[in-house]
C-alpha cells in the first residue's frame, strides 16, 4: 500500500520505518522535506522511502496517517490539501496537548476534551467521506512496533465511524505486532481514548519508566 504520513517527528520516522519493513511504500510529509536528517534518513530505509511537502504526502497516500504535534494539525491537513484526503482511511495518532510538556506532577495539559476530541476535530476538519480512526495515541513511540512486554501483550484502543477502514488499520497494527486490539466504537470514544496519554505521560514522570503500557483484561 502507498502510505502518506503527515509528521517528521519521531512517531512519523518510527511508523515509517515499520510500514517500509512490513512492504509498504510511505512518503514522509514535512514542512522541510530538504532537512539533510530526513535525506539521509530516507536513503537509509530505501527506494520504498520519500520525503516530500505535506501535499505531496497525501497526494501520495492510499492511507494517510497524521502524527504531527497537536498544535500543528489544522495548519498541516491545510497544507496537505483537504481534498487529498477524500475517501482515504486516515489514522488520527495525535493528542490534543500543548507543547509544554509534562508539569511538576507529570500531567500533560489537555487543550480540548469531555465534549470535543482531536478524532472528532480531525473528521469535522476533513471531506465528509474521509474516513478517521483513532489509533496509536495511548503509546510511546518507543513502543509502536513489536510491543513485547515482559507481561504480556498491551492492549491498543481505537476508534472511529467507518467499519472497513477500522478493518484496515487493525491489519495495519498487526503487521506492527499488535495482537490486542480494542475497537471501542465511534469516533467520539476518542474522548476516552486520548486521555490516556496523560495517564502513560504521567505514571513514566512519576516513575522514570517508558517501558510501560496498557493491558484490557478479560473474563
Amino acid at each position: 500500500m502507498k502510505i502518506g504520513i503527515l509528521g517528521s517527528g519521531p512517531v512519523g520516522l518510527t511508523l515509517g520505518k515499520g510500514l517500509i519493513q512490513t512492504g509498504h511504500h510511505i512518503t514522509l510529509g514535512t514542512r522541510n522535506p530538504a532537512r539533510e536528517a530526513l535525506q539521509q534518513w530516507v536513503r537509509q530505509q530505501g527506494e520504498r522511502a520519500a520525503v516530500g511537502t505535506f501535499r505531496q504526502a497525501s497526494e501520495f497516500g492510499e492511507l494517510i496517517i497524521i502524527c504531527t504535534s497537536w498544535v500543528g494539525t489544522k495548519r498541516a491537513i491545510e497544507a496537505a490539501g483537504i481534498w487529498n484526503f477524500k475517501g482515504k482511511t486516515v489514522v488520527d495518532v495525535t493528542n490534543p496537548v500543548d507543547d509544554k510538556g509534562p508539569d511538576e506532577n507529570g500531567r500533560l495539559n489537555l487543550l480540548i476534551g469531555h465534549n470535543n476530541s482531536a478524532g472528532e476535530q480531525i473528521q469535522a476538519w476533513l471531506p465528509p467521506d474521509a474516513r478517521v480512526v483513532k489509533a496509536l495515541s495511548c503509546i510511546s513511540y518507543m513502543h509502536m512496533l513489536s510491543p513485547n512486554f515482559e507481561e504480556g501483550s498491551p492492549t491498543m484502543f481505537i476508534a472511529g465511524n467507518h467499519p472497513e477502514a477500522k478493518e484496515t488499520v487493525v491489519s495495519l497494527l498487526n503487521e506492527f505486532g499488535w495482537n490486542d486490539i480494542a475497537d471501542m466504537g465511534r469516533i467520539e470514544m476518542s474522548r476516552s481514548i486520548e486521555p490516556l496519554a496523560v495517564l502513560w505521560t504521567a505514571y513514566g514522570y512519576l516513575h522514570n519508566s517508558s517501558g510501560h503500557a496498557f493491558k484490557l483484561l478479560k473474563k
